[in-house]
């Protein structure tokens, strides 16, 4: 199947980022695993959280920024972060802000995130 991102189907997030999901259960139904493109602003993320799938973060180019249990990960372009299922994590775009792509297996659904605020 292929697929092209959409600029006019990009949902915007409290903090500003912009998700484009290309794969998933948004755009495809499927459930199986989803694919997304995130733009986020610099300094700006979401509050920490662990999710019931597996996340693999790839970032693209500027830089982001993730708090984990053992500190802090610069993630700079070519970086591939995998995130198993449950474990927290925030992350933030670094001083440019930062272009990504993330791949979740099970297919990202919100009532699958748990946010600690």
């Amino acid at each position: 199947m292929f697929r092209r991102r959409d600029p006019e189907r990009e949902l915007v997030t409290a903090d500003g980022s912009r998700i484009s999901e290309l794969l998933g259960r948004v755009t495809t139904g499927s459930d199986k695993m989803s694919v997304a493109r995130i733009v986020m602003p610099a300094g700006r993320g979401q509050p920490t959280r662990r999710n019931r799938f597996d996340e693999v973060l790839i970032v693209i180019s500027g830089s982001c920024e993730v708090d984990l249990a053992g500190g802090t990960l610069l993630l700079q372009p070519d970086d591939v972060l995998e995130l198993p299922a449950l474990t927290p994590y925030a992350e933030r775009g670094g001083p440019q802000g930062c272009i990504a792509w993330a791949i979740c297996t099970l297919a990202f659904s919100r009532d699958l995130v748990e946010f600690f605020v």
